[in-house]
Parts: structure tokens; C-alpha cells; sequence
């Protein structure tokens, strides 16, 4: 594995170690975003999309370059040079490992229900993760 592809925590079961470090950063998970769809992009394109100055982009585009996560190649249309971007077989895994953490947190994957006592029946109480949430019944107002 490349730098920042490396888990945060390891020996956890909570999804957020399976989080990526370097995706952190939203303008790096924007391009990384932006150039999932497509083969390729170019610089210009992926600037637009994730409304960065050029500056801002070739900045979070050098850190991906070096963690191995994108290609980035040059070239000329006439006498214009362009500057593509495409994500490489390793960038398109770490971010689908990336998303599905992402997935779990918010599907509830790092939650888990606190039952009651041996044998209590379930309540009108929500408890997760240690923290109870009263019931809309249990809010002092009457339902119609």
C-alpha cells in the first residue's frame, strides 16, 4: 500500500478505519469524485467541477499523483497544452474502500443497539450507543 492508503487505527472493527486519510480532504475526494466516471478528464474540467483555482488543484492533484491514486499526463491540441487526469487502478480502489466506510457510518455500520436488561421487553426508548433517545411519545405533548 501507498502513503495514506494504510488504515487509521488498525485492529478496530468500526468502519471509520477503513477510512483513507488522504480522502480526507474534501477537494482531494471531489477530483477523486470527478474522475471516477470517466477514463480520463482534463485538468480544466476536473478545476470547474470542483470549483478550485488551478493553483488549489494541481496542489491536491500532486498528492494524489505521489500516493500512486492518479495519472497524470500532458499533451497538445495544436499548439495548446492540455493536462489530462485519470484515476489508476489503485485510485479506483481506494476510493471505493473509501466510499463503502463512508456507507457503513452512515448506514449505521459502526452503530449497534443496547439492549435492556436480561429479559426486559423492549421500550418506547431508542438506546445507541449507550445514548437514550426518548420516543416522540415521552416529548410532554399529546398526538391527535
Amino acid at each position: 500500500m501507498t502513503e495514506g492508503s494504510s488504515r487509521a487505527g488498525t485492529g478496530g472493527s468500526h468502519p471509520r478505519h477503513a477510512l483513507v486519510p488522504l480522502l480526507n480532504s474534501p477537494v482531494r475526494l471531489s477530483v477523486v469524485a470527478a474522475l471516477w466516471p470517466v477514463d480520463r478528464a482534463g485538468f480544466a474540467v476536473v478545476r470547474d467541477l470542483v470549483e478550485v483555482t488551478d493553483s488549489a488543484l494541481s496542489k491536491q492533484v500532486a498528492a494524489l499523483e505521489a500516493a500512486g491514486w492518479v495519472a497524470v499526463t500532458k499533451g497538445r491540441a495544436g499548439r495548446r497544452p492540455l493536462t489530462w487526469l485519470a484515476l489508476t487502478a489503485e485510485g479506483r480502489a481506494v476510493y471505493q474502500r473509501h466510499l463503502a466506510a463512508l456507507r457503513a457510518i452512515a448506514g449505521g455500520g459502526g452503530a449497534r443497539h443496547v439492549p435492556g436488561p436480561a429479559g426486559a421487553a423492549p421500550d418506547a426508548d431508542t438506546v445507541l450507543n449507550g445514548v437514550v433517545s426518548p420516543s416522540c411519545h415521552d416529548d410532554g405533548h399529546e398526538h391527535t
